[in-house]
Formats: C-alpha cells, structure tokens, sequence
C-alpha cells in the first residue's frame, strides 16, 4: 500500500471511494463527496492523499483550513476520511491520517482540528480541549491537536464546503418550497430532517405545527435551493397582496 498526492485523473474515482465507504456509515450523511468537490473547486483542499493497493484506489484523506475565533491562523481540519469497506481494518486510514498530518507539518501547519469520535481520533494525538469549539457541535466529537505552538481558545469554523445538506433535509427543504404559503408550511415536526432543519434555523416553528422557510438561512448552505426559495416567497406574496389572484382557487 502507498499514500501520494491526488492526480486530477484522480478525481471520480476519489468521488466513488468516498461515497462507497460512507454509504453505510452511520454518522454519514452522503454529502461527502460533495465537499470534497467544493473544497477542490474554492482552492481549498491543502491535502488530498489517496491511498492505493495494487493501483486501485481504495481510501482518501482531506485537510482544509479552518478559521478560529482568537486569530489564530495555519490551523487545518482533517476529513472527510475514507477507505473501502472490503480495505477497512488494514489501517489504511491510519496510514492517510499520519502521512497527512506529517505533510500538514512539513507545509508549517501549527495544528488540526478533527470532528469524530474520541476512541478513533485519540490515537493520534486527538485530545479534547474545553477552549476549543463548535456551534452546533457536542464538545465531546471536536478534537484537536497541536502541530507547533499552544491550542488556542475560540470557536472552530471549518470551510463552507462542509455546510451541506442530507439527501433528506433537501428533499425536506423541496417539499417546503413546493408546499410555501405565505402563512406557513405545515409539517411533521417529529421528522429528524424537519428537526435539523429548524436547528439549522432554515425553518423556524410557528404555533399550530407550522414552520417558516427562511431563505438567507439557507443560503449558506445551498444557494441555489436559496434562490428558488425567495423566488416562490416572492411569487407568493406578489400573488397574496393581489386580490383578483388570491381569489383563484386551485384544485
């Protein structure tokens, strides 16, 4: 087994690789791939190492810049990390996360920080640190660890790619946009993707089971969705302050 830098003939098959290992993953959410194409795309992929076996691609590994909110600069965040299911056990991935954080250090990288659980992240050096957080995130999965220099004390933002939504918060986010009424979208509020959703403030609870979608809330973690929602809030109000077209009824 050896570990090198992406080949941009790497490309679909690091794709296929990640979605394949993180479909049965329980903590996934099938948005992997996704942002490692939109770190690559925003310039923002520092490492990307593939791991080969026999010259098959069979796991990959991405470090990223964070920011934090003391100031502090050259700190990167590791993942998503993957390996073939058929290839787990064989520590690859134990082999990407330390050639990785090698290369981190060899590039000036003052330290990483990592989200996942403790008894695999701890290994390699991955403590919990109570200065060190982030929203939305229990402490206990945020981790960290220094390269050169002290851990610093603030809030941890990893880059934009990683705001991506489950395959069902979109089609929950779909519905709602087919469904938009000016005086709110009734739902399941029990649904877990409803629940992330309005945790994520896209939607906001109103009395009687409603919600409220929220455009700009949205638009940071997809734009586009972003757009068509304002376009039907737009057309919708258009339509409501309209009296000869708010007394259409359709069946």
């Amino acid at each position: 087994m050896i570990t090198r830098s992406e080949k941009p003939s790497d490309i679909e098959v690091i794709a296929e690789v990640t979605m394949t290992a993180f479909e049965d993953y329980p903590f996934g959410q099938q948005t992997e791939h996704f942002i490692i194409r939109d770190l690559r795309a925003a310039g923002a992929l520092t490492i990307s190492l593939v791991a080969e076996v026999g010259e098959q691609i069979v796991g990959h590994i991405a470090f990223s810049p964070v920011t934090i909110s003391d100031g502090t600069t050259n700190w990167y965040g590791l993942g998503p990390l993957s390996v073939l299911p058929d290839f787990q056990g064989r520590r690859i991935g134990t082999a990407l996360v330390n050639n990785g954080l090698a290369l981190l250090t060899s590039m000036g990288g003052k330290g990483c920080a990592l989200v996942g659980l403790p008894t695999y992240c701890n290994r390699f050096g991955f403590k919990n640190h109570p200065q060190l957080v982030h929203e939305g995130i229990p402490q206990q999965v945020l981790t960290a660890k220094p390269l050169s220099g002290p851990i610093p004390s603030g809030t941890v933002r990893f880059h934009q790619a990683f705001w991506q939504l489950s395959v069902m918060e979109k089609d929950a986010v779909a519905d709602a946009i087919i469904d938009y009424n000016i005086i709110g979208i009734r739902v399941d509020l029990a649904n877990p993707a409803i629940e992330s959703l309005i945790e994520k403030e896209i939607l906001t609870a109103m009395p009687g089971g409603k919600v409220m979608l929220r455009p700009s809330a949205l638009a940071d973690y997809d734009p586009y969705f972003a757009r068509i929602c304002q376009f039907r809030a737009d057309e919708m109000s258009r339509v409501h302050k309209n009296p000869i077209m708010a007394a259409i009824k359709y069946k």
